[in-house]
């Protein structure tokens, strides 16, 4: 049986593996989404009577194309003394949805995240404010700016009383 470090090793090991075997690829489309994203969170619990309420925390995430993996690490200071840590690998669309598995403190959790840029979410909203539902464009938002709104549903095997949804604001890089 392994130990959990040794899992959390494998899982960090098998993402890495997959990605360098990405690299070998030639880059097909100028366009592609790739973006390592840190960013600060807060959670609140979704489950039954043991909830800890809010919680604490931050993660690091890399996506490409189809592929990402990433850690994160959550405070719930009035439910747990230890700090929760996880690893995790998923697929999704770009950074517009992800599905991702992992390990970690809490042993699996299963996790929906999405990402988004700061402009386009407050350009879209602006213009919805006043009846205009269409896309933001490149001209729209200021293009070079890395912040992102984030948006994390979580899932844990052994503590369910930790289920949470967490909203994040970070940076792209």
């Amino acid at each position: 049986m392994l130990s959990k470090l040794q899992k959390i090793f494998l899982i960090a090991l098998g993402g890495f593996s997959t990605q360098a075997m990405a690299a070998d690829r030639p880059i097909q489309f100028p366009a592609y989404e790739s973006a390592i994203v840190v960013s600060s969170t807060l959670s609140q619990t979704i489950g039954g009577r043991r909830a800890p309420g809010w919680g604490v925390g931050g993660e690091a995430i890399y996506s490409r194309d189809t592929f990402n993996t990433g850690g994160s690490l959550k405070y719930f200071p009035e439910g747990t003394d230890n700090p929760i840590f996880s690893v995790f690998v998923g697929s999704g669309y770009k950074r517009l949805l992800q599905l991702q598995v992992g390990y970690g403190t809490e042993d699996a959790i299963y996790r929906v995240h999405s990402e988004m840029d700061l402009p386009v979410v407050w350009t879209f909203t602006k213009n919805a404010m006043h009846g205009v539902f269409k896309r933001p464009g490149v001209l729209d938002y200021y293009p070079n700016n890395r912040f992102v709104v984030s948006m994390t549903w979580e899932k844990y095997d052994s503590a369910r009383h930790l289920d949470n949804i967490a909203f994040g604001l970070g940076l792209r890089y």
